[in-house]
């Protein structure tokens, strides 16, 4: 699995696909909600789904470093693909998000 990650720089917006996710439970169809409960993505604790962190089993390392990058930008926001994005204190959602690297 690879991610791209986009950082821009003069409003410190990281902006990320998959690597957060986090739905808004009321704006899911009731079909799903299983679903993205089961991949620990429920607002307001969004994280990196269950499925994509299983592709990082015995290659954390890779995963730490590219946190590490997220965390050297000081993101001040975070955009999200997939739920509700993170409109302030985006570095202490990005280390809330990632506590699953350990």
């Amino acid at each position: 699995m690879e991610e791209v990650v986009f950082f821009h720089r003069p409003s410190r917006t990281l902006i990320l696909t998959d690597l957060i996710e986090n739905f808004e439970l009321h704006k899911v169809p009731d079909s799903y909600k299983f679903l993205v409960r089961l991949g620990g993505i429920v607002d307001p604790d969004g994280k990196t789904p269950f499925d994509l962190r299983v592709t990082f089993l015995g290659r954390k390392d890779l995963a730490r470093q590219g946190f590490k990058q997220m965390l050297a930008w000081e993101p001040d926001k975070i955009i999200l693909a997939h739920g509700r994005w993170y409109d302030r204190n985006g570095l202490a959602e990005l280390r809330r998000a990632f506590r699953w690297l350990g």
